[in-house]
């Protein structure tokens, strides 16, 4: 996000259930937060927005419950700033592109207090401290506040009725601005609202008199009574005068927000289900934001329930599984929208999710980070991928994107346990059968395993290029394929009078090149069997062109021999105990130790043509 401001990193300490062990994020344009339930995700996204509005912390917010000076909560902010918005010079290091980094940190020293901020100054070279001159960017933190992208925070469980009431009144505001600017004619000094406000502003002038006569009138019957009970007093009514600008209210409370199908019955906000409450509930937040104004929490008679963000216009939309009550194909959509978002360059968006289908690899500017707890309970973050570093060409960008319209659920490689990249449908619904085997026999040695389908062999090796900055082992199978193929093209000479005539040859085996991209791709932490020929014929002895994944299974349920090949395969490929690979399978390194394999695989082979 060049020359707008935004959020470039953040680090937490002792904050909710992160610990004295910080943790670190790189903040994008879409970051997506994955890891199991209970491991941080909110409470990154919260975070954020502690900072950003100074929010005063609860006991429960600090680490363990715990207020303790060894242990209070720090937050560090890095922000980047344009010439716009940009603090003073000790602050700002140059990125050399228009844009200043700055450096915040705010401390919580007790409850129901807000935090203590100060910034890094550059020229020093250090956190500022007591007897500075100056001890935070940009000021006071209102001041700050407004100069920092505004954060957006929706909750699993939001109720949209603040940010809907925001709405109405955002509306109810615009429409308002829009009737005061109508003018009798386009000529016109004035508008008709000014016109109006101003004869009723003579009218309040010139009613003084009246108003007086009408005062001394009260004041005479009051005080006939008053010198009964008090003799010596009176009672005096005075009218003071009057300087403020005369308002009108142009409009009711007539609006509200419905939702529905078009040209049918449409039904209030709250009465929808909560995936259209939530989904409602984040477009909302955009289209207070892009207008200037965020929901505020107002009385029932309140006249407005919007508020000015300041002059800056970047946001953070801060979305706490976003999935939740959504549709499938719904989920999709809003990941897209979403996507979205940070094409304007003022929106950056974090999302934590349990959903696979709220991953998108072929984006530009997005970060994965798993969060997680280590053995020893500690927070940890890994940045899973950023596009920039996997160095993803187009190619893989339209691999990746063919393969998440057949099977979204390719993304479960981010959300941990190990991986095993497949290249087809045959060898991933044979692992997978003897998956929940094994499983419901009481055999756990599969229950972390994620089988990513990738369907087909130039996948394989887009999948293992992202899976390459995970920074832990993963596995793959894939066909060897042959190096030629037969082939045949239309003979023109000899295809006349309604006859086609092909000519046959040999040709290179488009899929045999492909070995050569999973070669590039191989590492240290990757570890790549190959089914010599293909998987029918290296473990079944058979080929066949149709129906294989129903073949294989019907192989592996009905005869006890293939089961314990095919369950040997899976263990050799994930090395559990004693096992080894079968025969047809192979590790290599090598093209020629493919090409060997192959070779000596075919002419072994004799076909019976009376068969």
């Amino acid at each position: 996000m060049s020359q707008v401001p935004s959020i470039k990193k953040l680090k937490i300490k002792n904050f909710g259930c992160i610990g004295s062990q910080p943790i670190e994020l790189d903040i994008d344009n879409i970051v997506v937060l994955v890891g199991p339930n209970n491991a941080g995700k909110s409470t990154i996204l919260k975070a954020y927005e502690a900072v950003t509005d100074c929010l005063k912390l609860e006991q429960d917010d600090f680490h363990n419950k715990q207020v303790s000076v060894d242990s209070f909560p720090e937050i560090e902010v890095h922000s980047v700033a344009t010439d716009e918005n940009k603090p003073g010079d000790e602050w700002c290091l140059d990125q050399g592109n228009g844009t200043y980094l700055v450096r915040e940190k705010w401390k919580w020293t007790a409850t129901n207090k807000e935090p203590e901020r100060v910034g890094f100054n550059i020229v020093l070279d250090r956190w500022a401290q007591e007897g500075d001159r100056e001890r935070m960017p940009w000021g006071t933190n209102n001041v700050a506040k407004a100069r920092r992208p505004k954060p957006h925070r929706v909750n699993t469980f939001d109720d949209p009725e603040v940010q809907s009431k925001a709405v109405t009144s955002l509306l109810k505001s615009l429409l308002e601005d829009s009737i005061k600017q109508i003018k009798e004619n386009d000529e016109d000094e004035k508008t008709k609202y000014e016109i109006l406000v101003e004869s009723l502003k003579e009218l309040r002038d010139s009613s003084k008199i009246t108003q007086q006569e009408s005062i001394e009138g009260l004041e005479g019957t009051a005080n006939e009574i008053i010198s009964k009970i008090f003799p010596s007093h009176e009672l005096k009514i005075s009218a003071l005068e009057n300087s403020a600008p005369i308002k009108i209210d142009l409009l009711g409370n007539e609006f509200s927000i419905e939702m529905g199908p078009i040209g049918g019955l449409t039904f209030p906000l709250e009465k929808q289900g909560s995936g259209s409450r939530r989904t409602a509930l984040w477009t909302i937040l955009k289209l207070l934001a892009d207008n200037g104004v965020r929901a505020k929490v107002a009385g029932p008679t309140a006249k407005s329930h919007h508020e000015p963000v300041g002059p800056n216009t970047a946001h953070v939309l801060l979305l706490d599984e976003p999935e939740v009550s959504l549709h499938p194909s719904a989920t999709e959509i809003a990941r897209d929208v979403l996507y979205s978002l940070p094409d304007n360059t003022n929106w950056q968006v974090m999302v934590a999710t349990h959903s696979p289908s709220f991953i998108d690899l072929t984006k530009d500017h997005t970060t994965i980070i798993r969060v997680d707890k280590n053995q020893n309970d500690n927070i940890e973050t890994t940045t899973l991928f950023k596009p920039e570093s996997a160095q993803l060409d187009e190619d893989d960008k339209e691999n990746l994107k063919l393969i998440n319209l057949f099977d979204s659920h390719i993304s479960e490689a981010f959300f941990g346990g190990n991986v095993l990249i497949v290249e087809g449908d045959t060898e991933y619904s044979a692992f997978n059968y003897i998956k929940n085997k094994e499983m419901e026999s009481g055999n756990n040695s599969y229950h972390d395993l994620n089988i990513i389908r990738a369907r087909g062999k130039v996948t394989v090796a887009s999948m293992m290029k992202v899976l390459n900055h995970f920074g832990k082992k993963f596995y793959a199978l894939h066909d060897t394929d042959v190096p030629t193929v037969k082939s045949k093209r239309k003979n023109k000479e000899l295809s006349v009078d309604g006859a086609i005539v092909y000519d046959q040859f040999t040709m290179v085996n488009p899929a045999w090149t492909n070995n050569e991209k999973i070669l590039s791709q191989m590492t240290e932490q990757s570890r790549v069997v190959a089914s010599v020929i293909n998987f029918e014929d290296a473990y079944f002895d058979e080929t066949i062109g149709s129906n294989k994944p129903e073949n294989c299974i019907k192989h592996i349920k009905e005869e006890q021999d293939m089961y314990q090949k095919i369950k040997g395969l899976l263990d050799g490929i994930l090395e559990l105990g004693e096992h080894c690979l079968p025969v047809g399978a192979m590790v290599w390194s090598d093209m020629s130790e493919l090409s060997d394999a192959v070779q000596a695989r075919l002419s072994s082979v004799t076909i019976n043509p009376d068969q």
